[in-house]
This record gives C-alpha cells, sequence and structure tokens, in this order.
C-alpha cells in the first residue's frame, strides 16, 4: 500500500537503551487562566450514579437488569451484543431506579440509587509474584466479567479491543499534555507503584507484544523505570506531544486497517492490577478540574466512575453562561449537569458561553485576543494567561491552506488533504494519507487553530467511521 510521507516529526528522536525520547518543536500550549493546582480532595457520589452507554462508541448495549432490581457493586448491567463476553459493570451496590430510552430504543442512560450495604461481586485474586504464571484465559475472563475489560481500547479507530486477537504492541499512557490535564504527579503520589507493576505483569500475561510507557522527559518520574516487563519511552514538546496517537506513529507505527496496538491509561492500569492482587473492583481515579470562575474548585479530585457533575459542583453553583465539557477543553463533550463524567474522561473543562458578534471585529488590532497565527498584536505582548469562550470568531469557510493545521498536527500525515479525501469520500487516498493512524483527539488543535472554521475533529471521526466500513 502506498504511504505519503513526510519528514515532520522524525527529527530530534535518540535511541538509548532500545527506548525512545519523542521530541516535538510543533504543536502549540494554550496559555490558559484557571488551571488545577496540585490540591487533591475526594469527592464521593451523594445519591446515586448514571451509567452511559455512549460513552463506548461501536458497542451494541444489551441490558441484563430493569428497573427496580437490586445490585451489588461490579454486577453487569449491560453487554455488548457484538462481543458477548465484555461486560459493563456498576460502580456502587444500589437500586436501578430508571432506564432512559432514546430513539428506536437506544439506551441513554442507567440511574442506579446508592445503598449502604457494600455488597459487592469478588473474583479470584493472585499474589504479585503468580500473575505472570496465570493462565492468559483466566486473566481474560476476570476482566471481562468485572467491567475493566473496556479500559483497554485499540488503534486503529479507538474502539474497546476485541477479546482474543493478539495486538502488536500496547501503549500505556501517563500524563497528557492537553489543556487542564491532570498531572503525573498527582496520580503517582496518590498510588502505590505495586499495583502498577501488577497491572503491567497482567497486560503482559494476556498477549506477548510488547508494553510500552510514555512518560515526560522529567527526572522526577524516574521511579517509573524501575518497573518491570514495560518499556520506558520520554517525549518532551507541546500538545499534543502527550496523545498516544503521536507515541504509536514513532515507536511502532499503524501500517494498515488489520494492525491491532492496544492503548490503555496509566490509572486503568492500576486499577487492573488492584484487582488481579485483591479481587476487589475499585472504580475510583484522579481528575483535575480546570476553567472554573470559582478558584478553589480548580484542583484534583479523587471521584468514583458514574459520579455527576451535580455532586462534583454541589459547593459552588455554576454561572449559568458557562458550559461543562467532559474531558479538555479541545476534544472534550459538552454535558449537563446531571449527566456523569464520561468513562475515559480525566479532565473537566468549564468555558464560557458567547455568541454576540463583535462589530467590525476583522479591523480590531486584536490586544487582548488569542492569536496563534500571529495575526494579532497580542501575540507579540506579555503571554499573559486567556480566558477562553465558546465565540467561534467567524464562520465557516472555504478552506484556507496557509500550512498553520500542519504545524499543528505531530502526526505522519497532511491534514488538509486529508480533510479533503474524507470530504469527497475517497477511500483510496484516506487510506494512502494515513488514515488509519488517526484520532480525533490528535486534530483538536487544528481545529482549534483553523482558519477556516472548520470542525477538523468531527470530520476525522466521520472519515474513520467511512473507512471502517469501505476500506
Amino acid at each position: 500500500m502506498l504511504r505519503v510521507k513526510i519528514d515532520i516529526n522524525r527529527e530530534g528522536l535518540d535511541w538509548k537503551k532500545n527506548n525512545m525520547q519523542l521530541r516535538s518543536t510543533k504543536g502549540h500550549d494554550l496559555n490558559l487562566d484557571f488551571e488545577p493546582t496540585e490540591n487533591l480532595e475526594i469527592i464521593n457520589s451523594k445519591t446515586k450514579i448514571r451509567l452511559h452507554p455512549a460513552d463506548f462508541p461501536g458497542i451494541k448495549p444489551k441490558l441484563l437488569v430493569s428497573e427496580g432490581d437490586i445490585v451489588k457493586k461490579g454486577q453487569p448491567i449491560f453487554f455488548d451484543k457484538k462481543n458477548p463476553d465484555v461486560m459493563f459493570t456498576t460502580f456502587y451496590s444500589g437500586n436501578v431506579i430508571k432506564i432512559v430510552y432514546g430513539e428506536k430504543r437506544v439506551i441513554l442512560s442507567i440511574d442506579i440509587q446508592i445503598n449502604n450495604n457494600n455488597d459487592e461481586v469478588a473474583y479470584d485474586y493472585y499474589e504479585s509474584g503468580e500473575i505472570k504464571r496465570v493462565d492468559k484465559e483466566k486473566i481474560q475472563e476476570i476482566l471481562c466479567a468485572s467491567g475493566l475489560w473496556p479500559c483497554i481500547r485499540k488503534r486503529p479507530f479507538s474502539k474497546i479491543a476485541v477479546p482474543g486477537p493478539s495486538p502488536k504492541s500496547i501503549f500505556i499512557t501517563t500524563e497528557s499534555t492537553a489543556p487542564y490535564a491532570p498531572r503525573l504527579k498527582v496520580i503517582l503520589e496518590n498510588n502505590d507503584i505495586k499495583y502498577l507493576q501488577a497491572g503491567v505483569d497482567a497486560l503482559e500475561c494476556l498477549t506477548s507484544a510488547p508494553v510500552h510507557m510514555v512518560i515526560p522527559d522529567n527526572e522526577e518520574y524516574i521511579l517509573l523505570n524501575e518497573l518491570n516487563g514495560v518499556q520506558i519511552h520520554t517525549f518532551s514538546g507541546p500538545h499534543p506531544a502527550g496523545n498516544v496517537g503521536y507515541h504509536i506513529s514513532n515507536i511502532d507505527p499503524i501500517e494498515n486497517k488489520n494492525t491491532i496496538i492496544w492503548y490503555i491509561s496509566l490509572q486503568d492500569t492500576i486499577a487492573i492490577g488492584r484487582l488481579i492482587l485483591t479481587g476487589r473492583i475499585n472504580n475510583q481515579k484522579i481528575i483535575s478540574v480546570g476553567g472554573s470562575p470559582f478558584v478553589q474548585d480548580n484542583k484534583h479530585l479523587l471521584i468514583n466512575r458514574g459520579i455527576l457533575f451535580s455532586d462534583i459542583f454541589m459547593n459552588n453553583q455554576i454561572p449559568q453562561e458557562h458550559r461543562i465539557v467532559s474531558g479538555d477543553i479541545l476534544s472534550g463533550k459538552f454535558t449537563k449537569k446531571d449527566n456523569a463524567v464520561g468513562f475515559y474522561h480525566e479532565s473537566i473543562s468549564l468555558v464560557k458561553s458567547k455568541f454576540n458578534r463583535e462589530f467590525i471585529g476583522w479591523l480590531n488590532p486584536g490586544f487582548t485576543k488569542y492569536s496563534v497565527s500571529k495575526t494579532f498584536i497580542s501575540s507579540f505582548l506579555s503571554k499573559r494567561k486567556k480566558i477562553f469562550s465558546t465565540a467561534m470568531n467567524g464562520s465557516t469557510r472555504t478552506i484556507l491552506p496557509i500550512g498553520l493545521i500542519e504545524k499543528m498536527c505531530l502526526l505522519d500525515v497532511l491534514p488538509t488533504m486529508l480533510v479533503k479525501s474524507i470530504i469527497s469520500r475517497d477511500i483510496e487516498m484516506m487510506e494512502q494519507l494515513g488514515i488509519y493512524e488517526c484520532d480525533p483527539e490528535d486534530f483538536a488543535l487544528c481545529s482549534f487553530a483553523d482558519a477556516s472554521k472548520m470542525d477538523i475533529i468531527s470530520i476525522v471521526q466521520e472519515g474513520l467511521n467511512y473507512a471502517e466500513v469501505e476500506g
């Protein structure tokens, strides 16, 4: 298969002890105000939790419970019709009080009222030295039954990995470079390294593929070098240098549609290790909050999956003009306070809604406007932190190939040509331009900086959906 190759991010790569040092000068770090502090607060769900099957793209959920049922923590609530062994479990014990359906009986949400009886499902567990000797089928069975298998996703297409087929390699993500993302330092300080090692051992047990971990180029994380069974690589540079897509493209590139690469977050790896060592599910994870007008809200939180945003912001009433984003401010999803934090999301962003148009704004020298392309005078002034809003500052227009989005993308692709091929549904050109290496999050910064105001994230997702069927 013909591939278009461009030398955009191979520079600065060194080999040292079989590990790679990824150094990128492309991309951009948004200079935002109200960043999360390293303070950590524990937030518990108050009365109920909510499950959203839509958090898992590509699945066809089949319910296992009905309204009124009493469930234990870790009990399966629904499963994937395509992969019946993959269960999705509840994060608390309680009563199923409401199931909401959408069009064509699509399951939108399942509400579970929390009780305090602490009933939970227990699983087989092992000593740390035994994990590597456990049968692959047994580890797979535990992960599928406990609801932790969905933590493992695959590229291309960024969907839940299919149990059985062995991947080419496994990547553990550590610290995102996206705005308001949680700091690796906070995660490591509040977790036991033995659970991380157990999680790595479990992943090794599942497959013979190499396990890669890419960490910030910082001596502060030297403790991770003591892990066994994992190849440690480093990265440096502005966003999106922390994206797993950038790491995969340089360390073990995706060759075609049939290539299988697994990836999982550091916190989910720890959750797997804790399950294997204790036989109990721990659905806690650390997230970060940024962008809140209430400074005390901008910090790290230890939460349970399924927690509602209303429980997180109980002490402060979020102003009506602010939107809640589950995920980072570039690639997250707008949501409501009565919804739950996304299963894969590790940050919450608040952004001010703004719809009014600026009169003859194109004549404004832009002393206070944020500029990536150095169009406004503000780009030459002091680097003051900014507060963003939802304003587009213009409408969608003809594609302007000025090379700006190429500077924001670290993948070995040509973004403008790829977008055009997707819009024209040219599957052959899409494959030649590397559509299978792509994920919408890798183009979030492109979408932000694009002078044409295109929703590149949605275009790339449409391209992946089309390539999955027609490729």
